[in-house]
């Protein structure tokens, strides 16, 4: 990929940064193997699943606005029921919709009840991503109303 003398030229930023994208790529053909091994491939697109699915994430049961883009954590996402590295398929019976945090969120650190990960998942509409001073932070009118709809939303519809 890259030589020494173009290595050497690379800021430090730059090296960290290609450092970076080769472990996300050797992430993914890990990911892309584990899939070919796990079985059959279902082809759908994540609007066919947010229309089967009724565009309600499968973690936290509020609505998913499919309007919203990654890296949003309320865009919409496609989350594997039995995990992919737990052996499970990419076919339609194994998949449904979530929230981008929610689905990271559940992977991370297990499965919640709907009303936790509706609240987790409102918190991180106000307060952001971790950091110092995350919860000194003001959110925004839009922010406030997202979240209040998100933890106000019942499991049944």
């Amino acid at each position: 990929m890259f030589d020494q003398d173009r290595w050497s030229r690379l800021t430090e930023e730059e090296r960290k940064a290609e450092r970076h994208r080769a472990i996300k790529r050797r992430q993914n053909r890990r990911r892309a193997r584990r899939m070919r091994e796990n079985g059959p491939r279902d082809s759908y697109t994540l609007m066919q699943i947010g229309e089967r699915d009724g565009w309600r994430c499968v973690i936290c049961h509020s609505t998913v606005n499919r309007e919203f883009k990654a890296p949003d954590p309320c865009s919409p996402s496609v989350h594997h029921l039995v995990e992919i590295v737990a052996g499970g398929t990419d076919t339609l019976d194994n998949i449904a919709l979530a929230h981008r945090f929610c689905n990271s969120d559940s992977y991370a650190w297990g499965p919640k009840t709907p009303a936790e990960a509706r609240q987790r998942l409102a918190d991180r509409v106000l307060h952001g991503k971790h950091g110092p001073g995350r919860r000194d932070r003001v959110p925004d009118a839009g922010a406030v109303a997202l979240a209040g709809d998100i933890t106000s939303a019942s499991e049944g519809g």
